[in-house]
């Protein structure tokens, strides 16, 4: 009797354990991001980006891009840190048209201004004007 016990104990050990790591796998891989301000003006604006959880020591690209046209009306790089992060400041550069943007964050360690292939990207909303 304990001979079967004990192979489920352990099936059941391991999927447990298999789970959890499912579990913080997929908690690592959503990015926090937080632009300050959420929208600006249609002249241009700064922004304030604090940022963690991409690819550790390497580069993201932001850009702004206005969804209905695709245009994209700003951006830029950063380096990560040890942590996927980076504090920085951006200049969204204007004149913008009045409506809602698509603030976009990818992995690019190539700079190629694409995102690289299954790696981390976060879109945000901001409006012009506020």
């Amino acid at each position: 009797m304990k001979l079967t016990i004990a192979p489920i104990l352990v099936i059941i050990l391991l999927v447990s354990s298999f789970s959890t790591i499912l579990v913080n796998v997929s908690a690592e891989s959503e990015p926090n991001v937080m632009v300050s301000p959420e929208c600006g003006e249609l002249e241009g604006f700064s922004m304030i980006l604090k940022v963690n959880g991409f690819e550790p020591n390497g580069n993201v690209q932001w850009q702004v891009v206005h969804p209905e046209s695709k245009t994209i009306a700003s951006y830029g790089y950063f380096a990560t840190n040890s942590t996927g992060g980076f504090n920085e400041d951006a200049f969204i550069e204007g004149p913008l048209i009045k409506g809602s943007y698509e603030f976009q964050l990818f992995d690019d360690l190539d700079q190629d201004n694409l995102p690289d292939n299954n790696k981390i990207q976060k879109i945000l909303t901001i409006s012009v004007p506020c």
